[in-house]
């Protein structure tokens, strides 16, 4: 029996089609777990979890709090300072009387933190503060729930002894289902304490097990399976065959479903092993022996568990949920003759399952149906990290027991179904799907349309090119920005001066530097009067904080004097420069993320160009045509380039949307040596020349991976042949500039 379920599983398992739709999704998976690694300015990196998690390993639960109550302590500090900041930034007298109000709130802090903030020291873990006031919260947030964990344990327990204990005097609440739910609660809970709680931060596991786009791609790789059980051999009519042989019925459809279980937890362990090792590497993972209760997100499960045997359980119940409607299919490829049957099932099963578990509220009468249903089920980091009782006639009833038993009829459901069906089949044959209605041909003799046609419909690279431009656009307007007090002090007083500098503007700057001089100059004459014993310490801190108020944004002000020296030595003009390095990648590098995405979606819509004339033949009927393949190569080319072009111009103009809603893009005309870090160009280039060039920079990277793309397919004339060789040259040149980049960096 082990071997003819073997036998299934290979005879799947080898079909090409079938080899590189899996390829497929793992390659979806890969690139999704690839691209959560960039954080935005208020996301903290995965790495910054790792590096927190190594700080507090060592340390004991004690050390652990006092550490992270420092950090949350430093993080207050600071954004007391940051609001005074701002506060004063307003540059009015009702910005400085909020200021000294918050000042009179927080007494000291600004003195304390001051020095602190403005030096950066206190960002340990990040790239930003935004970074690592986020990092530090959510930590801070998820220990603080943890080390409360005896504590809650006990106001469980004391609420159901509490109802216990008031039983004579016959109240509702006690035999309702609110005291009879908190008793169950305390008898469940009653097994557990807090002994071997070690606080781990979350992140990496949860990142790793709770993942819907994970179980997405599982679904579709035991939907494609499970479709082919029954469908190939009904297509090629097998069954005539094997049906009539000794153990052709009972074996061999035990056989299938055995091949279609180890399908679910072979791809199961696969995918979620994948995320737990990747996670592992950036994030950080926790020890496989602590608690799982030592995790912040499933404090309150009331199973005694390992993080290793949560890890466990949950692949073995997205398994068999999975199998259940692996089953389903099945029986529904063997009774109906339509070989999409199976297919449309699954994903109408999906669809109302995700719609179910997004529309029902968790306190609704209804919420059995949300929590019980496959997409439901495949949630196990709530069923296994939570706790929840359904009221069934005012009765609780544990959410874990009934998902255990709708899962097990589920499986065993479509087992008995599978068999029952199969053993009764009448109808061996299948039947593909056609429409009601005929599309009349209309010929015609443009060779552009038609070629048109080929690439974008019948290639399936219209899909392949709107999904890339999608991804890339959303990736471009979803990024955030968050402009600091110095960079708001900037952008006001840039956007005043902006243009060609007059007697007034010069009058603005000169004031602003003698503002700053002045401040220079007073904390001189308070450290004096400190080191010469006229006042104390104490009193030097409060009169030097005002100043260092104003101080604060002479930074920012220094980019506002680079500009007005350059204009006083070689002429120009004022420009607000924040957003164009923004644009022109200096200040961020998102430009090889969008080069990767649009590169992948080109090689993916343009790799059956040239390949497609050889794999049907059609290269026979041009090559008989005097003009026909060279014709038809030249059309090719300009087609692919210009949707290219199209694809990469989605990135340029999605962030100028973006960056301008931020940080004015203006000053089009004036010359880019205006801007500091552009000051030793030899030649005058307008603003807009230089975002133009940058853009057709883009556009010309497009057009390079379109060629290469169109040349491999010509050469290699296959499909599969040409997007591996594509994929081996992208990385080889990815990997060639990473270590350029790596190279210049360190020098």
């Amino acid at each position: 029996m082990l071997r003819l379920i073997c036998f299934e599983g290979e005879k799947i398992w080898r079909k090409r089609s079938f080899l590189l739709a899996v390829c497929i999704l793992f390659s979806v998976h890969s690139f999704a777990l690839w691209y959560t690694l960039p954080a935005g300015e208020g996301q903290p990196p995965l790495s910054a979890y790792k590096a927190l998690e190594n700080q507090l390993s060592w340390r004991s639960e004690e050390e652990k709090i006092t550490y992270m109550a420092k950090r949350m302590e430093t993080v207050e500090g600071v954004r007391v300072v940051e609001t005074i900041l701002a506060m004063q930034n307003f540059g009015n007298e009702q910005g400085e009387i909020l200021a000294a109000r918050e000042m009179e709130t927080n007494p000291g802090v600004f003195e304390a933190y001051y020095g602190l903030y403005q030096s950066g020291e206190w960002i340990l873990f990040t790239d930003t503060p935004e970074q690592e006031k986020a990092l530090t919260e959510q930590v801070y947030r998820e220990l603080e729930k943890t080390a409360g964990y005896e504590t809650w344990l006990l106001n469980v327990r004391k609420n159901g002894e509490r109802l216990g204990g008031i039983s004579i005097f016959g109240g509702g609440e006690e035999s309702g289902f609110s005291g009879r739910n908190l008793r169950k609660s305390a008898a469940d809970y009653e097994a557990l304490d807090g002994k071997g709680i070690c606080f781990t931060p979350s992140e990496g596991f949860v990142r790793a097990m709770e993942s819907p786009r994970t179980d997405l791609l599982l679904y579709l790789a035991v939907l494609l399976f499970a479709g082919s059980l029954v469908t190939e051999e009904k297509e090629r009519r097998l069954f005539y065959v094997t049906r009539s042989t000794r153990r052709g019925i009972l074996a061999c459809m035990s056989a299938k479903l055995g091949a279609l279980l180890l399908h679910c937890l072979l791809v199961s362990v696969i995918f979620y092993g994948v995320n737990l090792v990747f996670y592992g590497c950036s994030a950080g993972i926790p020890d496989f022996r602590i608690r799982i209760q030592s995790l912040a997100p499933y404090m309150e499960s009331p199973l005694s568990l390992s993080v290793g045997g949560f890890v466990a359980l949950s692949l073995l119940t997205k398994a068999f949920v999975l199998f259940g409607m692996g089953t389903l299919c099945v029986c529904l490829g063997i009774r109906c003759e339509l070989t999409l049957a199976p297919w449309l099932f699954g994903a109408a099963a999906a669809g109302t399952g995700t719609a179910l578990y997004g529309l029902i509220s968790p306190g609704s009468p209804l919420a059995p149906l949300k929590y019980l249903n496959p997409a439901g089920l495949m949630r196990t980091e709530i069923l296994y990290g939570g706790y929840l009782n359904f009221n069934l006639w005012g009765h609780p009833v544990s959410r874990l027991h009934m998902a255990w038993g709708v899962t097990a009829a589920l499986a065993g459901l479509g087992t008995a179904c599978s068999l029952f069906l199969f053993a009764h089949m009448r109808s061996m044959d299948a039947k593909r799907l056609h429409l009601p209605f005929r599309i009349p041909f209309r010929p015609h003799v443009n060779l552009i349309r038609h070629e048109a046609y080929k690439i974008l419909i019948m290639q399936q690279g219209l899909v392949v090119l709107l999904l890339s431009m999608a991804l890339i656009g959303w990736r471009s307007l979803e990024r955030s920005y968050y402009p600091s007090a110095g960079e708001q002090y900037y952008r006001g007083l840039m956007l005043r001066l902006e243009g060609e500098l007059t007697q007034e503007k010069e009058q603005v700057v000169l004031s602003e530097e003698k503002r700053f001089e002045d401040a220079f100059r007073t904390l001189e004459q308070i450290e004096q009067m400190y080191e010469a014993g006229e006042i104390s310490r104490d009193a030097a801190d409060a009169l030097e904080a005002r100043e260092n108020m104003t101080l604060y944004f002479y930074p920012s002000f220094q980019r506002v004097q680079a500009q007005y020296l350059h204009i006083k030595e070689s002429g120009g003009c004022f420009v607000y420069d924040t957003g164009w390095l923004y644009f022109l990648e200096v200040w961020e590098n998102t430009t090889l993320v969008n080069l990767l995405i649009q590169s992948v979606g080109i090689i993916l819509a343009f790799s059956g160009v040239f390949a497609m004339e050889y794999e049907t033949g059609a290269i026979l009927l041009l090559g008989s045509v005097k003009t026909g393949v060279k014709r038809t190569a030249r059309r090719k080319i300009l087609l692919c380039s210009v949707m290219g072009v199209a694809l990469a111009a989605v990135a340029p103009l999605c962030r100028a949307i973006r960056i301008s809603s931020v940080y004015p893009m203006g000053s089009l005309g004036a010359d880019l040596r205006n801007i500091s870090c552009f000051s030793h160009l030899a030649f005058p280039l307008p603003v807009l020349a230089a975002a133009a060039l940058y853009v057709l920079l883009c556009l010309g990277a497009a057009v390079a991976a379109t060629w290469v793309t169109l040349a491999l397919s010509g050469k290699s004339r296959g499909r599969v042949q040409t997007a591996l060789l594509s994929m081996l040259i992208l990385s080889a040149v990815g990997v060639v500039f990473w270590l350029f980049r790596k190279n210049s960096t360190a020098v």
